[in-house]
């Protein structure tokens, strides 16, 4: 069983990314060739959210998508969290640089939302 977004192989038994939190699939699709990702650039910008609720990462994915921004969710896990020294389980993200600015405005929306 692999996880379809981490790429991440579990043993049988198991049904969901631990970390990713998304149905596990008996194959992994090929992945895309790297001219498809081109213009994208590295997610190297870390932002540290006050975003933790389910609903408001939800939220915060939800619109991070809708605008096309590309990003990777971190510390999914618990262990994960306590392991980064992240222990009020805030949401971190990785985003590219060229597009840090408006996540960084997209995420403050959702925070301010409280």
């Amino acid at each position: 069983m692999f996880c379809p977004q981490c790429r991440v192989e579990y043993r049988e038994g198991f049904v969901e990314c631990s970390d990713c939190h998304v149905p596990l699939t008996a194959h992994l699709q090929p992945e895309a060739p790297a001219e498809d990702h081109a213009g994208e650039g590295d997610l190297d910008v870390l932002i540290r959210t006050a975003c933790w609720g389910p609903i408001a990462i939800g939220l915060a994915k939800s619109l991070l998508e809708e605008a096309g921004i590309p990003f990777f969710a971190m510390d999914q896990s618990i262990a994960a969290r306590q392991e980064s020294g992240n222990f009020l389980g805030w949401w971190d993200v990785r985003v590219p640089r060229d597009r840090e600015a408006e996540a960084r405005q997209i995420l403050r929306s959702v925070e301010e939302m409280k």
